[in-house]
């Protein structure tokens, strides 16, 4: 948490780089530290998401490519391994030590439906776990939005029991309800990575229910950033950069 607070005081930004190789680059590594290098000096964003499928999707090439990003941004930004973890006990402590000692990344993504053991190993200290609350993607409302007898949805519980573990959460911008209400069920020290803006259709304005503690946050961008040349003047890098300024400008109109 002091981590996630100091990063993003000192660059004015709780905006995070999604790295999502799509495989349509020759070269993923330096295309995505190039980009990653510009944001990161330049304080454009306060933390990397690498998604461990699309790494693993290309073998164990792709793999490799993934363990030399983590080492090459873990001294420089916060580091959160998407990989959505969760199993029994035993298998769930194995993924927990091949996240943060193999990998060595700062924080995970993981799937709460096995409940409390499930998540526990992953509660470490000085690392974080994001546990899936109420998602950006159409199917979320499958399940995660079916009503309980109390009257609270599915998600609504999920939340609070993650924030009584002491877990952060996973929470899309996608709905313009959910985030007000995740807040309200987790309480405001919960650090919340808030994916969904730009491609996927989040609106900004969703963002105001962070006003008051906006810094332990983190909204994460990945396609609008990696692809950004396809829609702005430039090279990946400057379009990237462009982008980045401008989703932190109009995230920051909401939060402060």
């Amino acid at each position: 948490m002091q981590t996630l607070e100091k990063l993003a005081t000192e660059s004015n930004s709780i905006l995070c780089f999604g790295i999502d190789p799509g495989g349509e680059e020759k070269d993923i590594y330096s295309y995505y530290t190039e980009i990653a290098d510009r944001l990161v000096e330049e304080r454009l964003v306060s933390a990397i998401k690498p998604n461990y499928a699309y790494f693993a999707a290309q073998g164990f090439g792709g793999l490799k490519v993934l363990k030399r990003i983590v080492e090459r941004y873990s001294e420089k930004t916060f580091v959160i391994l998407d990989a959505k973890r969760g199993d029994i006990g035993r298998s769930s402590d194995a993924y927990a030590r091949e996240a943060f000692d193999f990998w060595g990344a700062d924080a995970v993504t993981v799937s709460p439906y096995m409940g409390s053991d499930s998540v526990k190993p992953f509660l470490q200290k000085g690392k974080i776990v994001y546990v899936l609350g109420r998602t950006s993607n159409a199917g979320a409302a499958d399940f995660q939005e079916l009503k309980l007898k109390n009257g609270k949805c599915v998600y609504e519980e999920v939340c609070a029991k993650a924030a009584s573990w002491g877990a952060g959460l996973v929470v899309g911008a996608t709905s313009s309800s959910a985030l007000g209400k995740v807040v309200k069920a987790a309480g405001r020290n919960t650090p919340l990575l808030i994916p969904g803006i730009g491609r996927q259709g989040g609106s900004f304005d969703v963002l105001k229910a962070l006003k008051g503690n906006p810094f332990i946050h983190r909204v994460n961008s990945s396609s609008s950033i990696a692809q950004a040349w396809r829609k702005r003047k430039g090279g990946p890098v400057e379009a990237a950069a462009k982008e980045a300024e401008f989703l932190n400008r109009e995230i920051n109109k909401r939060i402060f």
